[in-house]
């Protein structure tokens, strides 16, 4: 196991490694994972948009400055390797060319039912990253910590639902930051994010997509049970069960593609999740097969030195 390492270098090259198999052919996933894969691994917009997250984020929060980055890959290409395709989800597109319409951030997210999306939440992990180590685990309790989650994610989702499955992720996260095993990490993260949003009433409505993750026995239910619909809440149960259901980065990978190539998002956050969990030195030797490694390692070293992360 590697120790050195730091979490966000690990948070990062974990997404580009999911982000990157959830392209390829099963014969080819099966290569990856058995680290017989000869060829460069290409991640995609999720990875783009985190780093873009993650640069403005090493200089410390400003809501402007992250709309900024996101603009510089929405409109120059930035945080994308050179020659491979970006694409982007509508809800995103939609945000940015309201943002360049009007230059009002604080109304350029989609609120409407179709921000509900699964697409806010691999950039948001970084975020999630840099809460727990300003604020610390308990970051739920400092509404000035959860404003800054919401707005970051609001800037493009702006929907109730995407922002209470953000938020759910983020503190299911922390709690793994602070070393605890993957069920209680579920478990404590679930219930501090049950009660935070019950106390305001413009998510209560949103919280009964969580009541299956919430039961004891939810690592038990068949895969297929899981309806990957596209929203934040079913993508996220599909993750915490192929975390659950791990005891490897390898397996809880190989967990995140059962739902075959339906979902990219699935294996993307498993793959940085279960990264920062089993600092798994895989990680490490299947970063030396990035297109575009040294934009990786660039911004992560960037993080690491603003000490913002860790």
């Amino acid at each position: 196991m590697s120790k050195k390492q730091s979490t966000i270098q690990f948070l990062i090259f974990g997404m580009a490694i999911g982000e990157s198999i959830a392209s390829l052919p099963a014969n080819d996933q099966d290569k990856v994972l058995n680290q017989q894969f000869d060829r460069q691994l290409e991640w995609g917009t999720q990875v783009s948009l985190s780093l873009a997250t993650t640069a403005s984020l090493t200089r410390g929060y400003q809501l402007a400055d992250v709309m900024a980055h996101l603009q510089n890959w929405y409109q120059k290409r930035q945080y994308a390797p050179v020659g491979t395709h970006q694409s982007i989800d509508d809800v995103t597109k939609k945000a940015l060319d309201n943002y360049i319409k009007n230059r009002d951030m604080l109304s350029a997210g989609v609120s409407d039912d179709a921000a509900d999306s699964d697409n806010i939440l691999a950039r948001m992990l970084p975020v999630a990253l840099y809460l727990h180590h300003q604020y610390g685990t308990s970051f739920v309790n400092d509404e000035t910590a959860m404003m800054l989650l919401h707005r970051i994610a609001g800037l493009t989702h702006n929907d109730e639902g995407a922002l209470v499955t953000v938020g759910m992720m983020s503190l299911i996260l922390s709690q793994i930051l602070d070393g605890n095993n993957l069920s209680d990490a579920v478990e404590n993260g679930l219930a501090f994010g049950f009660e935070y949003y019950s106390r305001h009433q413009v998510f209560v409505s949103e919280l009964s997509a969580f009541d299956e993750l919430n039961l004891p026995d939810f690592r038990n239910i068949a895969a297929d049970k899981i309806v990957l619909d596209g929203k934040a809440a079913s993508t996220l149960e599909a993750v915490i069960w192929s975390l659950l259901n791990s005891h490897n980065y390898t397996e809880a990978i190989k967990n995140s593609l059962v739902h075959g190539h339906a979902n990219s998002v699935v294996p993307t956050l498993v793959a940085a999740i279960a990264a920062v969990y089993y600092r798994d030195d895989m990680v490490l030797r299947l970063s030396q097969n990035f297109v575009a490694r040294r934009l990786l390692a660039t911004i992560v070293s960037q993080a690491e030195r603003s000490a913002r992360f860790s």
